[in-house]
């Protein structure tokens, strides 16, 4: 039979993995709906957003900078997360998430690509929120020219 702390200590365990996929769909609808707000809630105040393997921002107001970069590089883009995989550990955990990003360019054009998102989480007196994200850009489906490379925001043929 099982007892109230194993009883409690799974209710816990899928509390804690539905708010971390609330979180990444929270990075999602901020970025996309160029809400400062949202985008920002989700990271830790010393949060580390790596965009590229040379390439980070480090604390939430240089990685909402980056993000706003972005706002003004792409009339819309439009983030889908699946497959996400939560490792939880006490108060901290890890996960990895595929993404599909489609983004619309200043000049009405498109792309499409995709890649995995490493994640690093850390339960806060307010919640769940991402401690450092390192994307990986996989693939693009429809390539265009390296716009923007070496910019504040890094590869702009798929944002973070």
């Amino acid at each position: 039979m099982t007892s109230e702390i194993e009883l409690q200590e799974r209710l816990e365990r899928l509390e804690s993995e539905s708010a971390i996929r609330t979180l990444v769909h929270e990075y999602c609808h901020g970025a996309d709906k160029r809400d400062r707000a949202r985008f920002a809630a989700v990271w830790t105040p010393d949060a580390v957003w790596q965009v590229a393997p040379t390439q980070e921002f480090r604390g939430v107001e240089a990685i909402c900078a980056a993000v706003e970069w972005q706002w003004g590089a792409f009339l819309q883009m439009h983030h889908w997360t699946s497959n996400l995989v939560i490792d939880l550990d006490g108060d901290q955990a890890r996960g990895e998430v595929d993404v599909s990003v489609t983004t619309q360019f200043l000049d009405g054009t498109w792309a499409r690509g995709g890649g995995v998102y490493r994640d690093s989480y850390v339960r806060t007196d307010v919640g769940w929120r991402i401690s450092r994200r390192e994307a990986e850009h996989l693939f693009d489906l429809d390539p265009r020219p390296n716009v923007g490379a070496g910019t504040v925001a890094g590869d702009a043929s798929l944002p973070s």
